[in-house]
């Protein structure tokens, strides 16, 4: 639904559209010189640029109204590429939707849950980015092993916790329903959709009173989850939301999406949540992930060396090793891209860093990681 906004915010971002072509001539002319853009090709200056500004300058309602609504954008993006457009409704809500980027398929599955600190709906990065992967599976397959994406839409700020982790729930059990076997599923999730991947985690193994259970407890009918999904992706994790880390000041001046955008975002969401509920959006110590082998026995956590939460990255990665859970029964891969910045794979698929055009090594991790998993 399109965020309702009053006069004083709908002449405030019309200032905004009126001031971002200077604001994008600015950084043009100054990315030569700054360390967060130097040596950039100019789309990708662009790109990072016009996220900054509108992150920088928006509240999530004029955010929302000014993207409008993740059906919208994927609706536009499949009739540019001759796709057929597939929404779903997700049983036991109103307003969550399932969309597929792909035809249905329930042989091999890409769960896309996207970001936007629970502020934003699905950009056309967002709703580009797994697409991209895909094709570049498909390239280095010879088109022999193939795979749907299915993405969800969840109900954005102000909504909080567990509104996301239930919708995320519906759309699983959804999926489950229609076919797709667990064991065929990889989720990806990208910012604050990796972090629902988390909550999801996190009650999976230890549940969250008054949440609907996890799929993987009323599959086994007992209170022990089992291993089922096919593979996990966290890109670019955030548990920090509104407490800052030391790589929030370390790498500010490279991120396009700063600490103060961070911390304000995070504070945002946060400041509805019940402190009881807070370990199971902020895990802070192993424990949270007690029995991860039991659900998942392959995850890939993604960052980039450059940006602010990066230490929310290595941090899941820790908690993860150290409990020391055998190598055959859970493989963790933590890759930092050595210069990228937040979500660099996204913005890698629609503005290619290098000169032919093609994907950062970091990106092509990414799907050849997303290649063994299915093929395993």
């Amino acid at each position: 639904m399109n965020s309702k906004i009053s006069p004083k915010e709908r002449l405030s971002l019309v200032g905004m559209y009126l001031r971002l072509p200077f604001s994008l001539l600015a950084s043009i002319a100054l990315s030569p010189f700054l360390a967060r853009t130097r040596g950039k090709g100019i789309n990708r200056v662009i790109a990072e640029a016009v996220a900054s500004f509108f992150i920088t300058h928006c509240s999530p309602r004029q955010l929302q109204h000014f993207l409008g609504p993740s059906t919208e954008k994927y609706i536009q993006w499949a009739k540019k590429r001759s796709l057929q457009p597939i929404v779903e409704d997700l049983s036991g809500s109103e307003t969550a939707k399932l969309m597929w980027l792909t035809e249905k398929r329930t042989d091999r599955v890409l769960f896309y849950i996207h970001g936007g600190g629970y502020m934003s709906p699905h950009t056309d990065n967002m709703v580009g980015f797994c697409p991209g992967l895909r094709k570049a599976l498909l390239q280095e397959t010879g088109g022999e092993l193939d795979f749907g994406i299915a993405s969800l839409v969840y109900t954005l700020h102000p909504a909080t916790f567990p509104t996301q982790l239930t919708e995320f729930i519906l759309a699983l059990t959804h999926l489950i329903s229609s076919g797709v076997s667990p064991e065929n599923i990889i989720l990806i999730g990208d910012s604050a959709g990796a972090n629902l991947i988390i909550q999801f985690i996190t009650h999976t193994l230890r549940p969250v009173p008054d949440v609907i259970p996890s799929p993987f407890r009323a599959i086994e009918g007992i209170d022990v989850p089992r291993r089922l999904l096919r593979g996990i992706i966290l890109v670019s994790p955030w548990i920090s939301l509104g407490t800052p880390t030391p790589s929030y000041a370390r790498n500010t001046k490279y991120d396009f999406v700063n600490a103060s955008a961070f911390t304000r975002w995070g504070s945002w969401y946060m400041e509805r949540v019940q402190p009881s509920h807070i370990p199971w959006i902020k895990p802070s110590s192993s424990s949270s992930f007690k029995g991860l082998e039991t659900m998942v026995s392959r995850v890939l956590i993604t960052a980039g060396g450059r940006e602010c939460i990066l230490d929310d990255a290595t941090s899941i990665f820790d908690m993860i090793e150290e409990l020391q859970i055998p190598k055959e029964n859970l493989t963790v891969t933590l890759d930092i891209e050595e210069k990228g910045i937040h979500e660099d794979s996204i913005l890698d698929i629609e503005s290619p860093q290098k000169s032919d055009g093609g994907f950062s090594d970091a990106t092509m991790r990414q799907v050849n990681w997303i290649r063994e998993a299915f093929e395993a």
